[in-house]
């Protein structure tokens, strides 16, 4: 016989958005969508995500929508605490989306800078010793490694002198 409590929403069939489309909904909250217990007892509670995007309401009577197919899952002894905690943590993603987008802006002013100057020069600081680069070509060399993948190559930092 299968309890109720045990069935869990399908999400499967669930409207899903990106982490990009995320950072765009706007009155962002989470939906809570079902509560059980995990095989050691603890009581968990699972949550989507609900707002607006692009003026159309995301979920349905459902619920929420997943993002990337996944949903939160808290544990915590109370409602009460398990929606605080999904909406800390949902605020928390959207800040951390936020911190990205501005550091790829600051690395690609940090590229810009490193651009403008010489090649042989960037490869002086680039090979030089620590306390002979400059901490401007430092701190832009390091706001740059954000952009790994980006078709940059990276020539400071992470190379030992062989012993």
């Amino acid at each position: 016989m299968i309890e109720a409590a045990n069935c869990h929403p399908d999400y499967l069939k669930r409207q899903s958005i990106t982490a990009e489309q995320l950072r765009h909904v706007q009155d962002a909250c989470v939906v809570f969508e079902h509560e059980w217990r995990d095989d050691d007892g603890a009581k968990c509670f699972s949550y989507t995500v609900g707002g607006w995007l692009d003026g159309k309401p995301l979920g349905d009577m459902q619920g929420g929508v997943t993002i990337g197919g996944e949903v939160a899952i808290v544990h915590a002894d109370s409602r009460e605490d398990a929606d605080a905690m999904a909406a800390g943590g949902l605020a928390d993603t959207l800040n951390g989306l936020d911190r990205e987008e501005d550091q790829y802006i600051e690395a690609h002013a940090a590229l810009a800078r490193m651009e403008s100057v010489g090649a042989m020069e960037r490869m002086r600081q680039g090979t030089a010793a620590p306390a002979d680069a400059s901490d401007s070509f430092t701190a832009d060399a390091l706001a740059i490694r954000k952009l790994r993948g980006d078709d940059i190559i990276l020539t400071t930092g992470g190379v030992a002198p062989p012993a």
